[in-house]
């Protein structure tokens, strides 16, 4: 028994030292592979091998599980060359002889795949940006499946290569340039996206146009911004009116209130706008919001004069030939004046009533010249506009030039125009243009308008011996009628009326006076006949009968109205309390 227990410790302790010498010796699979990164749209190879030993059969792994290869298209067995498709991370072993002997599992490889490439966007939108405004740049991946991503850019130097959005707080013209992103993520890789080429401006300065330039009193004015790219951009618009400076040749600015204080439309409707005003407008967008350049300032002329300020002229006529003495006036509720023209050629001029110019108090002298022609008003130190006044300046190669009036011509009134040469002589035998045509197939020294009319206002010239005059608009004023005609007028329609609707209602509560005495009248009759006599006189009875039967209706008619109440109670009586309304509403 003993030596049957020896020989089996022994028999166990040479097993032990036999498996333990084996799995020391135990082989290990080799993995390698010709790309880590697979091309879109194709594959890599992946080799497993047994160093010094042949007839080995393989197994696959990805992500730490059994991986088929055998309905893997080329792969062939014993499978130690396979082609594979999808990212993860791979490893193999070996196995061989019956029952099986297995190698150890060989080395991780981590393939990636590579997906489709990204595409870089703008925010905002466009594909301009201007300096000093914010900008991101954004790596978009699509067909990514919930992948966590990591990215890389295009240059480097401002982001961290995880971030998927490039941001530039302040964006100048230095970081003009080609970008480009990638991303990783999940054993997936993306290939560099097409350069998205980022092109800084400065920043850009809107046009402001008015329409009309020339008002009618109480017309509608369209202000519009335009002058921008990509007006879809999420651009917004601001308004704003000028104001005189009173310490310069500047203008301060109010924002145009609204319900908003700006529109997305880069127009703006100004109802209403009787007399010379200037405007700005300027665009925005983005948070916090990115400013353009205000617009230079447009002005809208008004020839009517304004209480507060008026601006005349000396000659009182649009045009005056080459240096030759002109004098402007300002006066109204102010003391300090500033003179403002604007021209075709030079915009809006903010020089004083200096050098070329002579000023004395609120005149100012000009001794004109060709480029001197345009339009002029007045501004006060209060703030207030004049009305608007144009001035054409006879160039040398013009010999006459027409008379017509500088302010506007009250419709009705009578009016004259006339053709004069460089002496001021009076030109007769002379041909006068409405809008280019003729108005009258002879000539004549003048032409008079007896009583001027709206259908009068236009562009004039004059023609004499194959000479023209320059053209000049006369603008006709329409009355307007007073407050206090107009009132007249609705009260001489709308008195009658009332007047009518008061006397029915008058002879309507008598009426219904009337009928209640008369109820009271027959009830006391009936109560005192059948109770101190119970013979009824025939007439007295012919008269009842007829209130029974030959008037039905008009004894319903006071039956329920004594029924509803008394008549000395306004709140139940229908005539009485629209009678007070009446004489409350008045």
């Amino acid at each position: 028994m003993g030596h049957t227990l020896l020989c089996r410790l022994g028999f166990f302790l040479i097993w032990t030292l036999w498996i333990g010498h084996a799995e020391a010796d135990k082989l290990r699979a080799t993995l390698t592979a010709d790309e880590t990164i697979i091309p879109l749209g194709g594959s890599v190879r992946l080799t497993c091998s047994v160093d010094g030993s042949a007839d080995w059969k393989f197994d696959w792994f990805r992500n730490g599980q059994q991986y088929s290869v055998v309905q893997t298209r080329g792969n062939i067995e014993p499978y130690g060359d396979i082609s594979i498709s999808e990212g993860g991370l791979y490893s193999c072993r070996g196995g061989r002889g019956d029952p099986v002997f297995t190698t150890e599992t060989s080395n991780e490889f981590s393939i990636r795949k590579t997906v489709s490439k990204p595409t870089v966007i703008q925010q905002p939108s466009g594909s301009d940006v201007f300096r000093g405004e914010k900008v991101t740049l954004r790596c978009e991946i699509y067909g990514g499946g919930g992948a966590k991503w990591t990215y890389e850019w295009r240059p480097t130097s401002r982001n961290s290569p995880t971030s998927s959005e490039y941001r530039i707080n302040r964006v100048s013209t230095s970081d003009s340039g080609k970008y480009s992103c990638r991303a990783k993520g999940d054993h997936l890789i993306t290939e560099w996206s097409d350069s998205f080429r980022l092109t800084v401006r400065d920043k850009p300065q809107p046009v402001l146009s008015v329409s009309p330039s020339w008002l009618s009193p109480g017309a509608s004015v369209t202000l519009s911004c335009g002058g921008l790219e990509h007006l879809s951009a999420g651009w917004r618009f601001f308004w704003y009116k000028v104001v005189p400076a009173k310490s310069s040749s500047s203008y301060s600015l109010e924002l145009l209130t609204g319900r908003t204080n700006w529109t997305e439309q880069n127009s703006y409707l100004i109802n209403g706008q009787n007399h010379t005003a200037g405007y700005v407008c300027r665009a925005g967008r983005g948070e916090p919001v990115f400013y353009t350049k205000y617009s230079e300032a447009k002005f809208v002329w008004s020839a009517d004069s304004h209480p507060a300020a008026s601006l005349s002229v000396t000659p009182d006529r649009v045009q005056h030939f080459i240096y030759q003495s002109v004098t402007l006036s300002c006066s109204g509720n102010n003391t300090e004046w500033r003179l403002r023209r604007f021209t075709e050629t030079g915009g809006l001029s903010d020089i004083h009533c200096s050098n070329w110019w002579t000023m004395t108090g609120s005149l100012c002298s000009i001794n004109t010249d060709w480029s001197h022609s345009g339009v002029y008003w007045c501004e006060s130190g209060s703030g207030d506009f004049s009305n608007s006044v144009n001035i054409t300046v006879q160039d040398k190669h013009y010999s006459i030039i027409l008379v017509s009036p500088v302010h506007p011509v009250t419709e009705g009134d009578p009016v004259t125009l006339s053709c004069r040469d460089k002496e001021q002589k009076l030109l007769s035998n002379v041909f006068f243009y409405h809008n280019n045509k003729l108005i009258h197939n002879d000539s004549r020294e003048e032409l008079k308008i007896s009583a001027v009319s709206k259908s009068d206002e236009g562009f004039y010239k004059c023609e004499h011996s194959g000479k023209e005059s320059p053209q000049s608009w006369m603008a006709v004023r329409v009355t307007l009628s007073s407050p206090v005609d107009s009132s007249f007028a609705v009260l001489m329609i709308v008195g009658p009326f009332i007047g009518i609707i008061l006397i029915i209602l008058l002879l309507l509560l008598w009426c219904y006076t009337r009928s209640k005495d008369f109820c009271c009248i027959r009830s006391e009759s009936s109560s005192q006949s059948s109770t101190t006599n119970h013979g009824i006189n025939q007439t007295d009875s012919q008269v009842y009968s007829s209130l029974l039967h030959g008037d039905t209706s008009e004894y319903e008619s006071i039956q329920r109205a004594t029924n509803k109440g008394s008549p000395d109670d306004p709140d139940e009586d229908p005539v009485y309390t629209n009678i007070e309304a009446e004489t409350t509403g008045r």
